[in-house]
């Protein structure tokens, strides 16, 4: 017998589907993870697979959340990318696509970073 799994609160990405972005009516499962371990999902309307980071500042990034987040931190302190490159072993290049990619999702990234980072202890 299966198990019940919980509420996925995942809407569909695929802008042909019908339910695109609809919370209510959508059939979502999970299916794996991708090798970078983000959640991978199924829509079963549609038949496609997503990622659970698609439509947000980090789809398509190679790098894990904590290692964004470690770049964003050093990026708020002033820290040149050069710099930054020294202290994450990140290439330069990757560096300052991710930048890019923040300044055009900008609120996006924000939001994100308020939600997902915790103030360092004083």
């Amino acid at each position: 017998m299966a198990r019940s799994g919980g509420k996925i609160n995942v809407v569909c990405q695929n802008l042909r589907c019908r339910y695109y972005l609809k919370v209510k009516g959508n059939d979502i499962i999970k299916s794996g993870k991708y090798r970078i371990g983000h959640q991978r999902y199924y829509c079963k309307h549609c038949k496609t697979y997503f990622m659970e980071t698609k439509g947000t500042p980090l789809y398509r990034k190679r790098l894990s959340e904590d290692e964004i987040s470690n770049i964003c931190k050093h990026l708020v302190e002033k820290n040149g990318i050069r710099f930054i490159e020294r202290l994450t072993g990140h290439h330069w290049d990757t560096i300052g696509r991710l930048l890019k990619d923040m300044l055009e999702r900008a609120e996006q990234m924000n939001d994100y970073l308020i939600k997902n980072t915790e103030p360092d202890s004083i």
